[in-house]
């Protein structure tokens, strides 16, 4: 008589929830995107008035007053991005304007040199989290040259901007497009059913360490995908934020074209809105990290009472990360 596997029904199941958990968070990142593109496409209207109301003919005229106060080390980082990405996609463009066009009115309002160099920073640090939810979006539908490249170059980009979180862009270069059709997938080159179970000795053992390889390959897989998604929320909110910035200085330059304040007074007045931003700007930035999207996918399953009695723990999936090659 065969030995019979009953948690193997377990197994199926988790290796297909994960599976679905992947796909909600791909999908989720698509959706975020696409928002973050309409916020910033109606911010670059708002800053295009902005623009001719200061007396510039072009965005890049405004941005040379800000180049002028940067240091040269955050002058220099600041160009790099831009020679390195603004033609990689039409999405990244868009959104490095928009960071460009914020560091531009923050220098015509009299923002300190050091503060441009904090607002810099944390918007190229957007644009590299961008980077990063489209350069999957490209994995995911095929345009793998292209995703993979967008992924390589955010990788160098944090490795000198955040320091000690280059693993995120490392392991973004090893995302695996996972084929999700109905309750098949190919994991680790197998082909694993978990509608089909039949019902041996030998073919249950092998199903069995199919299904463990597959739930530990997943759950390096969300980890990733679930970072990504929380790039893409962060740089959703910064779109936002963009726009409302955008939208509050264009009012402001209304009035001084009215005559109701002077240009002084709403010079100030952006000053402090933008001042009062960047630390929240850091903290959405700081506030993502393995260790915190680890628990926050812990405390999804418990909520939802998962099967996660072989589920990989933390530091196995952190050690697969870092051995990823480049």
């Amino acid at each position: 008589m065969g030995i019979w596997f009953p948690d193997n029904i377990n197994r199926g199941n988790r290796v297909d929830q994960l599976a679905g958990d992947i796909e909600h968070f791909q999908l989720q990142i698509k959706q975020d995107v696409e928002q973050a593109k309409q916020h910033d496409e109606q911010a670059i209207e708002y800053l295009n008035k902005i623009i001719k109301a200061r007396g510039f003919k072009t965005l890049d005229e405004l941005v040379a007053e800000a180049e002028k106060k940067l240091s040269p080390a955050d002058r220099d980082k600041f160009r790099q991005m831009k020679n390195d990405v603004q033609h990689l996609d039409d999405n990244i463009k868009l959104a490095l304007n928009v960071g460009s066009g914020l560091l531009g009115l923050g220098a015509i309002c009299g923002l300190t040199s050091a503060v441009l160099g904090l607002l810099s920073g944390r918007q190229l640090v957007m644009v590299g989290f961008r980077m990063i939810a489209i350069g999957l979006l490209k994995l995911i539908t095929g345009e793998v040259e292209t995703g993979l490249k967008m992924l390589e170059i955010v990788k160098d980009l944090f490795s000198e901007l955040l320091k000690g979180e280059a693993l995120v862009g490392k392991a973004a270069t090893a995302f695996r497009v996972l084929k999700v059709v109905g309750k098949v997938l190919a994991v680790l080159g197998v082909i694993v059913d978990v509608a089909v179970l039949i019902w041996d000795v030998v073919e249950e053992s092998k199903q069995r360490d199919q299904l463990r390889d597959a739930t530990k390959e997943l759950c390096v897989s969300r980890l990733q995908v679930r970072m990504t998604q929380n790039y893409a929320r962060a740089t959703l909110f910064f779109s936002s934020d963009a726009r409302a910035t955008f939208d509050y200085a264009n009012e402001l330059q209304e009035l001084v074209t009215d005559g109701d304040i002077t240009q002084a007074r709403a010079n100030q007045r952006v000053n402090d809105w933008i001042n009062r931003w960047i630390p929240k700007l850091k903290q959405s930035i700081d506030v993502i990290t393995d260790q915190s999207t680890y628990e926050d996918l812990v405390d999804f399953d418990n909520g939802r009472t998962s099967w996660t009695n072989e589920d990989p723990k933390y530091d196995y999936i952190i050690d697969k990360l870092k051995n990823i090659k480049d």
